[in-house]
């Protein structure tokens, strides 16, 4: 059976590099930034090095705690932040925009720890703190042979589901997520060219016992090719492949079927800016993922993003992806998703935007352990989730601002497990209105 799928394996390969590829793109955050390289000021110079702190303190209102169908919870939440970045004065990125990019140095480093404190006013849930910590080393990142290490740690605390236990008065939601990787590139002298090829640990755990089942390790080795033309533009070859491990002791308790498996992506496609105004990135690819148990996959995936700059204040961002996911139910989730975002800055201080997705989703084979259905009227868990925010910043100095964000989320759909052990994701659809005001100070 082993020797089976390592010929399936194989042949995927083969079929994925004569297929096409995905490319993520940056993704775009508000308020109290997770990016927060890009909002930063000129920080406290220490010999080569440079400290970048920030502080932030946010009330806000969350119309459904806990993603329910009915009976919804909600609350009032208070949330300090606060962080502290050290980077190689090469690497900074300044607030108020000087764009002279250093000279390359030998040796690039940017590290950081940030803590967000968390205060529900419900007993249901106590006072925990989610953090991030990272660091990103480069050896001769602008020379022939390069070598980058990077290391991401996040954990959240914000409930991800009822779990319908005498419990949920007093269960932690804390998940944990690191992500260690090592990538050698290797470039032409015109740096027209460049390859890489690297490894990458993921290790995600969660707090409370109920939702351990879900905690996996995946070992993923990613390379990719591109080839520059014209200053801003580049054809990119990418692929990647990944292992998934599961706690073969604690999947005894788990509601669903849950699998090692081995899935291999690979994609092909542009990245660049077409005009000084207007650039494109566009990827298609092919992905397959073989699991011990339960469903596997095979597909075409896809990635187009748009980006138009009509006016140095006015940027608009629209984009689509199709992708397979991991997921607790069913192994994976075929994604479809649209999104659109938009910035204005307004007399230099003042920045306003929207932003908003739709995904439309559909999973493997949901069922138990047992192979009994999840959901007794429907094999597969099909959603529609969409997402849509305005936000505001406004900035009273170069290192202080006011900002503010309401928000809509919801998941429509008529998958509704009834079970009562408790699952990682929403059991049935949801809607939430989400709304924070803050202010933050940062160097």
């Amino acid at each position: 059976m082993r020797d089976c799928r390592k010929l399936e394996l194989a042949l995927a390969l083969v079929a994925s590099l004569s297929a096409q590829l995905f490319f993520a793109a940056a993704v775009h955050a508000q308020g109290f930034r997770e990016d927060r390289a890009g909002t930063e000021g000129p920080g406290f110079k220490t010999g080569r090095l440079v400290l970048h702190p920030g502080l932030s303190l946010e009330g806000g209102y969350d119309s459904n705690v806990f993603l329910q169908d009915q009976n919804a919870e909600d609350s009032f939440l208070l949330r300090l932040t606060g962080y502290l970045d050290v980077a190689t004065e090469g690497s900074i990125r300044q607030a108020e925009g000087d764009t002279q990019r250093a000279a390359p140095q030998k040796i690039e480093f940017r590290g950081g720890l940030g803590v967000a404190y968390y205060h529900f006013f419900i007993d249901r849930i106590a006072d925990n703190a989610a953090a991030d910590a990272h660091i990103d080393f480069s050896y001769n990142p602008s020379q022939v042979f390069s070598l980058q290490v990077r290391n991401l740690f996040r954990r959240t605390v914000r409930p991800f589901s009822d779990p319908n236990t005498v419990e949920g008065r007093t269960i932690g939601y804390g998940s944990n997520n690191n992500t260690a990787s090592l990538d050698l590139v290797g470039r032409s002298k015109s740096q027209v060219l460049e390859g890489r090829v690297g490894y990458t640990n993921q290790f995600a755990f969660f707090d409370a016992d109920i939702y351990q089942y879900g905690n996996t390790m995946t070992h993923r080795v990613p390379a990719s090719f591109s080839w520059s033309f014209f200053p801003t533009s580049a054809l990119v070859w990418d692929l990647g492949f990944s292992a998934q491990r599961f706690d073969a002791d604690r999947l005894a308790t788990s509601p669903t079927l849950l699998s090692d498996n081995e899935r291999i992506a690979s994609a092909i496609g542009y990245n660049g800016a077409l005009t000084e105004r207007f650039s494109l990135s566009a990827f298609v690819g092919y992905a397959v993922g073989f699991y011990d148990l339960g469903d596997d996959f095979d597909g075409v995936t896809a990635r187009v993003e748009a980006r138009w700059r009509p006016r140095p204040t006015v940027t608009l961002t629209g984009g689509y992806d199709r992708d397979y996911v991991p997921s607790f139910i069913g192994n994976f989730t075929l994604m479809n998703r649209l999104y659109l975002e938009t910035r204005f800055i307004v007399s230099g201080a003042l920045e306003l935007g929207v932003k908003a997705w739709v995904s439309f989703d559909k999973s493997g084979l949901a069922v138990t352990p047992d192979g009994v259905l999840l959901d007794s009227n429907q094999p597969y868990r099909e959603d529609i989730r969409l997402f849509t925010a305005f936000f505001a910043e406004y900035r009273f100095k170069a290192w202080l601002a006011l900002f503010g964000e309401l928000g809509y989320l919801a998941d429509f759909t008529d998958f509704e497990y009834s079970g009562v052990e408790p699952l990682v994701e929403p059991t049935a659809s949801y809607q939430k209105f989400q709304a924070w005001v803050g202010l933050r100070v940062f160097y």
